[in-house]
Formats: C-alpha cells, structure tokens, sequence
C-alpha cells in the first residue's frame, strides 16, 4: 500500500528551460523554468506572478523557451538563482534577438522554441501563460538529411524532487521507436 508523505511540491520530471525575454530595465534577459508543457503549437508554462520574468512577459507578451542540455547546466543554474540583474551580460552568455519576438535566442541551447502570448491566467501566486509557438529553431546537427529531428541525439536536462530536495537527471542513450516497446513485449509474450 502506498503511503502518504507532506511536501510542498513535487516534480516528478520535467526538462528544464531557460525563459528568455525582453526587459524594461535591461533589455534583453533571462530565467531559468521547469513547469511546462507543450500540445502542437502551443505551449503552457508557470512563473511565480512576482517574478520580473512575469511582469516583464505581461508587458511585452513574448518569449523564447530555449532548451539546454547537460553542457549548460552552469549557466542554466545561475539563471535561475540570480534576480533582477542583466543576467545575459553578468553571465557572458552569446545569444541572438529573435526576428519574431525580439526574445534572447541562446547560442548554447540545442532547441529553442520562439513563442507569443495568447492569454495569461493567475491564480495561488502563478501566472500561467498560454502561448502560441511561433517558431522552432534547432540546431542543424539535430535534424537528418530529410529534416526530421534525431531524437537519439538530444538529451535535455530534467528537474526532479519535492519541497525536501531538487535533482537533475539526464537522459541515456536508449530510445524507444514508436511501438517497438510494445512488439518486443509482444514477441516475449508469444514465446512463453
């Protein structure tokens, strides 16, 4: 029987990301996120609703999610414990302006998703944000001569852990092709 345990929260695996977006006081800056989740074309994120990454995406109502993996992980931490400073030159990071949002697109993340604001819901001290994805962008070496993403190659960090603890995880390199897990289990089956 499974037991019950108090926490604060709770997070039982989700990719980390680096919320880039314009500043009234600095320009351009950043953030580091893991409450999201994507259907399609649209994506949903969470930021504390007194973060300055929300009041600034309330205002200019456009961001970047820009997706590192594990040779980020510096950066994306500090992201995320520095406030209300100009992160992007404190950290030296490289970045380019979107040519949609005018958001931080990060020379280091693999993956970046350029997105717009379609609504933005708050509620208990969260600002959930409803967006439009306007643009992915990926790193040439990620796609194969057809232009379909190699999944096998991409290995996004992952936040896990409760009120008590934060881990990171990282993905290996076993992938799972759509229904192959499943005919393996079948061919097992067949067999006894």
């Amino acid at each position: 029987m499974k037991q019950s345990f108090n926490t604060s929260k709770l997070y039982y695996g989700f990719p980390i990301f680096i919320l880039g977006y314009q500043d009234q006081n600095f320009g351009h800056n950043i953030t580091t996120c893991s409450s999201s989740y994507s259907l399609g074309d649209w994506l949903v994120i969470g930021v504390g609703s007194e973060e300055n990454a929300a009041e600034q995406i309330k205002h200019y109502q456009q961001f970047t999610v820009n997706i590192p993996d594990e040779t980020s992980m510096l950066a994306m931490e500090q992201a995320g414990f520095i406030s209300h400073r100009e992160k992007l030159k404190h950290l030296a990071l490289e970045y380019d302006l979107s040519e949609r949002t005018h958001a931080p697109i990060l020379e280091s993340c693999p993956v970046v998703l350029d997105c717009q604001v379609d609504r933005i819901v708050e509620e208990g001290g969260i600002c959930h944000i409803f967006a439009k994805i306007v643009e992915r962008l990926v790193d040439p070496e990620l796609l194969d001569e057809k232009g379909h993403f190699r999944n096998e190659l991409f290995a996004p960090t992952y936040f896990m852990g409760d009120g008590y603890q934060r881990v990171y995880r990282y993905l290996d390199k076993r992938v799972d092709i759509k229904g192959s897990f499943i005919k393996k289990a079948r061919k097992k089956d067949d067999k006894s």
